[in-house]
């Protein structure tokens, strides 16, 4: 790309990375992510979003990750809150997860199905079901139907 006078973007930056991520090849997609910031660009929400370092269990990564985020302007929005969610509660941290969730309520961020999906199937999955359906009868305060499957 470079070698033909174009000059990648954030776009084509993010594209690189998520391949990267999803070869499981974190350090070179980390390269990259700081070759961007090096080049000049700004990374986007998106950037930040795809490093799969919850998806491999590297928790402490994906909160310096985000923190790094937030300090460059960048809010965290759905998809991130649901990714951190995802990643505490496959790795069995449910209590940091449902911290997590209640920072994320505290914010202007409102819970969707997924972040309530999420939580509700850890819950379960760790045998605590009196506290998944308190949350799951949260959906319906919140004016959000339960998923039916057929």
């Amino acid at each position: 790309m470079i070698t033909k006078g174009c000059k990648p973007n954030v776009f084509s930056y993010n594209i690189l990375i998520n391949g990267y991520c999803k070869a499981e090849r974190i350090d070179e997609a980390k390269q990259l992510f700081n070759e961007m910031i090096h080049q000049g660009l700004t990374p986007n929400i998106v950037s930040y979003n795809t490093h799969g370092f919850c998806q491999l269990g590297k928790l402490r990564e994906a909160q310096e990750l985000n923190k790094n985020m937030h300090t460059n302007g960048n809010l965290l929005d759905l998809c991130t809150y649901s990714i951190l969610l995802d990643g505490f509660c496959k790795q069995g941290y449910l209590g940091k997860a449902l911290r997590i969730f209640r920072a994320m309520q505290s914010t202007y961020m409102k819970p969707n199905l997924v972040v309530y999906n999420i939580l509700v199937d850890a819950m379960c999955k760790s045998r605590n079901h009196k506290a998944a359906r308190k949350l799951f009868s949260e959906l319906f305060v919140q004016g959000l139907q339960r998923d039916l499957i057929r």
